[in-house]
């Protein structure tokens, strides 16, 4: 229960993403870039001061990045492009249907039974996202060019909990995060000479450094070390979390409205949240592998 209760905490803090986002007034190519460039300065950083600069060495490592890091910059534009093209409540819609693909498919690819404790949490999160997303205040509309990169939002996001749970066990967390952030950093540098600004105002780069360290370096390090220690069904189901997070965190930080629908969401979330963390047994721990 605990790691189940661990990954809670961690979906959770990523309700902050989305108000960084929202003090940042910069292209979605232009945020992926930064958020990976602090993330690697941060980690190289924390692994040259441990002395464990050894963990980046191994070739499969790269190769399992070089998937793994492309989907994750690939996800993140899409996810901030469908934002910047319809709106939030769509955005969150649309990324929040991966949950529902992992317990479909992940059985295909992972050692896992198909859980019935997470098709069942499935039922009140759903409902309760779906209330979040109405209550919000946002109109939900979409044209036909945001329908498509949600649905790819939806698609990268599952690829990626599936994806990260089958390699997580083989390599060093650390190492993984890191050529993931580099990856995807990449991935975004060609897509930087269309961007309409690529330099951060002072204030936005104080922003940018926190998406960057904190959300992202170390909340990305966290997310590698607990897949291994519960099932991708689980983690999928626990990150609804983060939009009620987000909604509340909106409420008393921005001071934006919190509506009955939003109150009632969350609380169906965080009911489907407790029923995995409560019934949904955790893996076996996983000794990290070391070159």
């Amino acid at each position: 229960m605990r790691w189940n209760l661990a990954v809670a905490a961690l979906a959770s803090s990523w309700g902050f993403v989305a108000i960084i986002v929202r003090e940042v007034h910069l292209d979605a190519e232009v945020l992926v870039f930064y958020r990976c460039l602090f993330a690697v300065l941060a980690l190289g950083l924390g692994l040259a001061l441990t002395r464990n600069l050894d963990v980046l060495r191994p070739r499969t490592l790269r190769l399992y990045a070089l998937a793994l890091g492309s989907t994750l910059g690939v996800h993140w534009f899409l996810y901030f492009e469908t934002i910047k093209l319809s709106s939030v409540v769509v955005a969150v819609l649309a990324a929040y249907l991966a949950p529902i693909l992992v317990p479909l498919f992940g059985p295909f690819f992972l050692p896992e039974r198909r859980s019935v404790v997470a098709l069942f949490a499935l039922v009140p999160a759903l409902a309760g996202l779906a209330l979040v997303a109405v209550g919000g205040g946002e109109g939900v509309h979409a044209r036909p060019l945001a329908i498509a990169t949600g649905i790819g939002t939806a698609i990268t996001y599952a690829a990626l909990v599936i994806g990260t749970k089958r390699v997580a066990a083989r390599v060093s967390a650390a190492g993984l995060t890191f050529w993931n952030y580099t990856v995807s950093g990449l991935v975004m540098v060609p897509l930087l000479f269309a961007a309409g600004r690529v330099t951060p105002r002072p204030g936005e780069l104080v922003y940018l450094i926190l998406l960057g360290v904190v959300f992202t370096a170390v909340s990305g390090y966290l997310y590698v070390w607990l897949i291994r220690r519960v099932t991708a069904q689980a983690m999928g189901i626990l990150a609804y979390l983060e939009p009620v997070s987000a909604a509340i965190l909106a409420w008393v930080i921005l001071g934006e409205a919190l509506t009955w629908q939003t109150a009632a969401g969350g609380a169906l979330v965080i009911l489907g949240g407790l029923v995995v963390v409560l019934f949904e047994p955790s893996e076996p721990v996983v000794t990290e592998v070391v070159p």
